[in-house]
């Protein structure tokens, strides 16, 4: 799920996003160091927005993540937390992704992430989606919601389709049925991040199986350069031997496992991230 974003009040008029919320652009290109100080959660104030569960966190850098950050439990409607949270230097942030522990929904308002060096990035849940390990898409929840850095407006294009096909690998074992995936696509133009690639009502991963996974109104980062897998949780290792994206107005892009990389969240069986230019 993808977050309206505000940097010190600088704005641009809004392009679309991945899944329908609102993306304001960045006027400034970041390129310094950035480490995360504190973060400042604001729970909806629906009726059923607030939670008891467990919530965890994982920023995406440019130089490194800041893994399953736990920011707490009891967020209550309308209740504005300052959660006091230091990261190494991650780079550029470029996505975030929220998980609960259990299935009870939580719906974000706005969450803010303050840095050592006084910058604020601000994400704004405009439409709504909420967060719940118990998944109904059809109404807005999903096990797994998050944003990636906007791109300017001057290379912003038109939302797009975009899907990626997985072949998994036909090594004894290299299924899976719990491993909980979300890709990365990146292009000349910025990152974007893709749901968790965990299909309702169908069994994924089977050996030697080709799983599609289609991305509707998907931010246009332009010519897809790179694809990345993470991890966000699940003991049972995952081993594929290719994946292709294909955007509206592109070619297919092939990306093999050359090196038969394991995804596990497990390290002692594989890696959690994995990243094909």
């Amino acid at each position: 799920q993808w977050y309206q974003r505000r940097v010190r009040g600088i704005s641009s008029p809004p392009p679309h996003n991945m899944f329908g919320f609102t993306v304001l652009s960045l006027l400034i290109q970041l390129t310094h160091s950035v480490s995360v100080t504190s973060i400042i959660v604001e729970t909806g104030t629906g009726k059923h927005d607030g939670t008891e569960d467990t919530l965890t966190m994982t920023i995406y850098g440019s130089k490194r993540d800041a893994e399953r950050i736990s920011i707490g439990k009891g967020f209550t409607a309308g209740l504005r937390r300052t959660i006091s949270r230091s990261t190494p230097d991650i780079g550029t942030p470029e996505c975030v992704v929220f998980q609960t522990s259990g299935d009870d929904l939580w719906v974000p308002k706005e969450v803010t992430l303050n840095t050592i060096d006084g910058l604020s990035f601000s994400f704004l849940n405009s439409r709504g989606f909420g967060l719940s390990n118990m998944e109904k898409m059809t109404s807005g929840w999903a096990a797994a919601i998050g944003f990636c850095t906007p791109i300017t407006e001057s290379t912003a294009g038109k939302p797009r389709t975009c899907t990626i096909k997985t072949r998994t690998s036909r090594t004894k074992h290299a299924e899976t049925d719990n491993c909980l995936l979300v890709p990365r696509i990146y292009g000349e133009h910025g990152v974007v991040l893709g749901e968790s690639m965990d299909r309702m009502n169908h069994d994924d991963f089977k050996p030697g199986a080709l799983d599609t996974f289609t991305y509707q109104n998907m931010q246009n980062v332009g010519k897809v350069k790179c694809l990345s897998f993470n991890v966000l949780r699940g003991d049972d290792a995952w081993l594929f031997s290719s994946a292709t994206v294909q955007c509206d107005g592109e070619s297919v892009k092939t990306f093999r496992n050359s090196q038969n990389q394991w995804l596990s969240y497990d390290v002692s069986e594989g890696v959690r991230f994995i990243k094909m230019c």
